[in-house]
């Protein structure tokens, strides 16, 4: 059985670590390296897969870590299941929960808009990608992709409760953030 922390995709996974604790004044092309980094990683990955028991096994460690607000350390396990498991919506989405709850939210928000290349319809990182918009003072373009997210959600969800409480949650956090 391979080791979590596979060597042939580890220096990416690093890279992007390294990356997530660089400023933006430090590293102004931080957000081309980390999806620089994350491609190779994938690629890597093909060859260098994990089991299905070990990807299973890192995720519930990540999401307990993550449950726990143990970022950090969650961060890398994430990483890691991004790169093994790139379709896995399940993975992209942590990776950048992760990334948007260490306070990086233009970083995690790569991921949610990844997911949505890869799942047009999952409701979910279209809401977050908004509220990466919005806190980092980009409301005009955060409104619009709320908008996009809210008819995404009628579509798929009609009138579930837990979307309109989802909105309401939201509309509340942009209207904070003027």
């Amino acid at each position: 059985m391979k080791p979590f922390h596979s060597t042939a995709i580890q220096s990416n996974v690093q890279a992007i670590i390294a990356l997530v604790n660089t400023s933006f004044s430090e590293r102004p092309d931080k957000l081309s390296q980390v999806q620089h980094h994350l491609g190779i990683g994938i690629q890597t990955a093909v060859v260098d897969g994990w089991t299905d028991e070990q990807v299973e096994s890192a995720y519930a460690e990540a999401h307990r870590l993550f449950e726990e607000k143990y970022y950090e350390e969650a961060l890398p396990l994430a990483l890691y299941l991004s790169v093994n498991r790139p379709l896995d919506v399940r993975f992209i989405f942590m990776a950048g929960l992760i990334l948007q709850s260490l306070g990086d939210p233009l970083v995690g928000s790569i991921f949610y808009a990844t997911l949505l290349m890869l799942d047009p319809d999952f409701v979910p990182a279209a809401f977050r990608l908004a509220e990466c918009y919005a806190s980092v003072g980009e409301m005009k373009e955060s409104r619009e992709i709320f908008e996009v997210a809210i008819d995404m959600g009628r579509e798929s969800l009609g009138g579930a409760e837990q979307f309109y409480a989802l909105q309401r949650a939201i509309v509340e956090r942009l209207s904070a953030a003027n």
